[in-house]
């Protein structure tokens, strides 16, 4: 069916854009020469491939101390192995959450390994402030605050 009506074709850019139903904020990056970027929350899939980078690199990273691997909803409060690095983890979370002024992604997934390599107080900045759009405050509740219970609904 042709999409000739103009209505139709707003609602449907308006819908496909990939950050008007995620909150999103534009920033500027000095050390970029004043580049205005813009950072977006969390998608649900960014969630789920975040959360298994995280179980994967903390596999990893326990093996190679020679500790045993946890079991599936198995717990452990131990100190992570010495020598272990989020880096991978955040520059994943700066890949899927950085976009630029035309609301396109900044980078791919494939440039995990150089945006990993460059990560830099920075990166670091716009992370956290993908993790603050996303409910995550840093050093507090992993879980995000239910929003019936902060309108006093519950």
């Amino acid at each position: 069916m042709p999409r000739n009506n103009p209505t139709d074709a707003n609602l449907r850019r308006l819908a496909l854009d990939p950050l008007r139903n995620f909150k999103h904020q534009t920033l500027t990056v000095e050390q970029w020469d004043n580049a205005q970027v813009i950072v977006r929350a969390l998608s649900a899939g960014d969630w789920l491939d975040y959360r298994k980078r995280t179980t994967e690199l903390i596999t990893q990273a326990r093996l190679d101390a020679g500790l045993p691997t946890l079991v599936d909803d198995e717990e452990d409060d131990s100190p992570l192995p010495a020598g272990f690095s989020a880096t991978a983890l955040y520059a994943f979370v700066l890949i899927r959450t950085l976009f630029d002024a035309t609301h396109n992604r900044v980078f791919e997934d494939q440039d995990l390994d150089d945006v990993t390599a460059a990560f830099s107080p920075v990166h670091d900045r716009l992370v956290s402030k993908a993790f603050e759009l996303s409910g995550v405050e840093a050093g507090g509740d992993s879980q995000p605050a239910d929003p019936v219970d902060l309108a006093g609904n519950a």
